[in-house]
This record gives C-alpha cells, structure tokens and sequence, in this order.
C-alpha cells in the first residue's frame, strides 16, 4: 500500500465566447493570488534619469499581454544635446507605447527605429532645417538667424519624421521585389519575408517628448493609443488629455478619409466603423495592404507565401490608395502651467487600459495615488467626490462619462501599495475592487484572453 501525496483541485470558471454556430464554452484554472500578483508585477520597471535640470522626475513601465506572445511595446530615451552633456538642462526625453497588431514585427522595429529618427530630425532643425521649407527659405533663416527651434516647427518635425519612417517601412519591399525577379533562392525569398513583415503588419503609437531646456511637452499620436496629462494647481487637479483616438468610429476621422478620396468610395473608405471593413484604427505605421496598390500588394503577397508566410488580403476596394497613414496629431504644452498649476505626472497607454478605464478615471487614480499609494479600497462614486478633477474643454473624441457619474459610479477602486504607477493603473483596469473579476481576467489565455482584453501598455 503506497501513501500519496493529497491534491487540491483549483477553482475553474467557464466563459463563453463566439457567435451563433460558433459560440462555445471554455473552462479555465483560476490563477492563485500570487500567480496573479507575480502577473502584475513580471515587467514592470521603474526609472530615474538623475541628471541635474532634467524636469523628469521618474518613469514606470509595465505591461500585461494578453497575446501570446504580447504584440505591445515601449520605449524610453534621454538625448543630451549640446556642451552640456554632462547635465540634463538641455536634455530631449523621449517615451512611446507602441499598439502591434497581425503580429509585433512593426511595433519591434519601432522600438528601436522610431526614436533615434525623431532625433535624427530633430537635429536637423537645429541645425536650421525646417521641414517643409524651400531651400531658399533655409538659406535665409541661416542668413538672418531665425529662430528655427519652436513650437510649431518641432511639431512638424516629428510629424515629418513619422510619416518618413513609415515610408521607409512601406516601400522597403516594394523597392526589394526588382531584385526578386534576378534571385529568386530561398535565402532570398527568407531575406525579403523579413523585410516585408514590419510592412505587413501595422502598430499604432503614442510618444511625448520633453524639451528640458524649453520646458515644452509634445505628445505625437498615431492611432488609438492615448496620452493624458494631470495637472494640480490652487483650485486642484485638472485632466488635460493630450490626444484623439483616430478611429473608424471618430466623426473627424471619417470625414477626413472621405475627404481624401473621391465622392464614388464614400461609402467604401469607412464601412462598419472600420478602414474598408477592416482596419479599426485609421492612421498606423505599417499595414502596407492598406497603402500600396493592388499591383504592388499582390507582387508583394506573392513571395510572401512563396516564403512559407501568410499574407494579409488586399481590399477589395482599392481603388485610390493609400487609405491609412502615419500622419500623428501633435500637441504642446508648456511645461509650466498658467494660473500656478504644475504638470505632475503624463499617462501613455494603449488601447488596452482605455479600454478599461477613461482619461479622466486614469487622472483620478493617479492624483489619489500620489497623496496615498496604499489605503482601503474605496467606492467609485466617493473617491471622484473626495478629489474633484476638473477637465480640458472641450474634450475630445471620444467623451465618455465623468469619474463617479453614469454608469462609472459603480464598484470600488483600490490601493494595494503598487510601487510602480503603472501597475497601479492596469491593477484597477483589471477589476479595480472586483478581485474576482481581476482573477478570471489574469487566468485567460489563449485565443480566449482577446476577447475579453488587449495587450495592455502604461508608462
């Protein structure tokens, strides 16, 4: 007679996903607290750049993937500029979160392309070379010491240096299949899959930079990641968010497209909501299908499969491409705020967490945070109540209900002692005070998991 070790089964829970004929049930191990906890907390980090005139504070990163493997990334960068190097006075900070989708090859390049390119750019206004400007214009401002490092010029360097870097990305396989018609081996085809996939795929970006020695805040968005600012000042804090999600859905979104393209593909460019009936967002680096022409997609679609890859379909109704760009909304804001207010903190996220929570919900949370980073879970309603949070007017697309109001009155939030911010934030996106709720959420995997969240970036 032997003697075995007693097992514990783990609580199981059943969702059901899909439609109609496709509907089915699923069953999932509930993760135990610390399997979630350790969940929470596997990525996240926390920086200090430590240089002297630097206006950053501190940056916490996290993320919690829902795809498998998680298509998110980000980015952080300080650039010293000029003799003063060794201080951070005259610093450029750089952040992204950066939305993958059909895979992560375009959010990976980003990573590592997308900053060095916003440099590159930014460089060449110092130097007094301003996007968009005759040569004879650039001559006259060296000439006449213009002053070529403002505002609105930096602005248009980095919408410059989005849309070049998206160009790169788009035409590399375009510009690669001459040479597929002369070398048609397997390391060639392999060589050309690779180049091709940051193209094929898409990502959306969210990046603010900060400009130390002007104090100036710049936020760059490029789909539907998101960036809001919390500001507190004599009459408290105020929710300022910095971007609008470019969407299928948003109004101005819509009539931009339509703008674009002449009157017969009114109703083709934004069916259902989406690019063509596919896309959600409506600005993205990457997804060529969207950009090049049916000629050139299908050339492209062509080696792709010959490599053994599974290319994304062209739409049916390509007629006046491209449909999508990488074009980003810019907007500034001094550093130093008016009326006495300071700028404390800036959350950039994708989709994940806004899907989640809202801006303002976002503010609220960080602004309760910064006064008590542990404390007992507190009910929605009253926590808006106990710290009032103004708005930015208007808002922008899309407005949804304020802190405490509507159907955002209801559940607790909570304040588990997170020494990342970040983690705080996706802590109370997932469930917030329903830790039951939070526990089935952490336990999906799988196809299943995307259903029910999205990869999910804060910095």
């Amino acid at each position: 007679m032997g003697v075995y070790p007693a097992t514990t089964r783990r609580d199981e829970f059943t969702v059901v996903v899909g439609r109609g004929n496709n509907r089915q049930s699923v069953t999932f191990e509930r993760k135990t607290n610390a399997e979630m906890e350790e969940m929470l907390h596997e990525h996240e980090t926390s920086e200090v750049p430590a240089r002297i005139g630097n206006p950053v504070a501190r940056w916490d990163t996290n993320f919690v993937a829902s795809n498998e493997p998680c298509e998110d990334r980000s980015a952080a960068d300080i650039v010293p500029r000029g003799k003063e190097g060794e201080t951070g006075q005259r610093d450029l900070a750089f952040f992204s979160v950066i939305d993958g989708h059909a895979g992560a090859a375009t959010s990976e390049l980003l990573s590592r392309t997308l900053h060095p390119t916003l440099a590159l750019g930014l460089a060449g206004l110092q130097a007094g070379m301003v996007p968009g400007r005759s040569w004879y214009g650039q001559i006259y401002d060296l000439f006449t010491w213009a002053k070529t490092w403002s505002p609105i010029n930096i602005a248009k360097s980095l919408e410059a240096s989005f849309v070049k870097l998206d160009d790169n990305i788009s035409a590399g396989p375009i510009r690669a299949l001459p040479d597929m018609l002369t070398d048609q081996s397997e390391e060639a085809r392999e060589k050309f899959a690779a180049l091709a996939a940051p193209a094929a795929a898409g990502a959306v970006v969210g990046t603010a930079l900060v400009d130390a020695e002007n104090d100036g805040l710049y936020v760059a968005v490029t789909g539907d990641c998101r960036a809001v600012a919390g500001w507190y000042g004599p009459n408290g804090w105020r929710s300022d968010t910095l971007s609008e999600d470019q969407m299928g859905d948003n109004p101005k979104e819509v009539a931009r497209m339509r703008a674009e393209h002449p009157p017969y593909e009114g109703d083709t460019v934004i069916r259902n909501g989406r690019v063509q009936g596919g896309l959600q967002p409506t600005r993205a680096f990457g997804d060529a299908v969207y950009k090049w022409t049916t000629v050139q997609g299908e050339a492209v679609n062509a080696l792709i499969k010959d490599a053994g890859e599974k290319p994304r379909s062209i739409r049916p109704w390509n007629f006046t491409p491209p449909y999508v760009t990488a074009r980003p909304e810019v907007e500034y804001r001094p550093l130093k705020g008016a009326n006495g207010e300071k700028l404390r903190f800036v959350v950039l996220a994708t989709d994940g967490l806004w899907d989640r929570i809202t801006s303002e919900e976002a503010t609220l949370l960080m602004a309760a945070y910064l006064n008590n980073k542990k404390r007992n879970d507190v009910n929605k309603a009253k926590l808006a109540q106990e710290i009032p949070v103004a708005t930015t007017e208007p808002r922008p697309f899309p407005v949804q209900d304020l802190p405490g109001s509507g159907k955002r009155d209801q559940g607790q939030w909570v304040f588990e002692g997170d020494s990342n911010a970040a983690t705080h934030l996706i802590r109370n996106a997932l469930g917030g005070g329903d830790r039951k709720l939070r526990g089935e959420l952490l336990s999906l995997n799988g196809k299943v998991a995307r259903y029910f969240r999205d990869d999910m970036t804060v910095t």
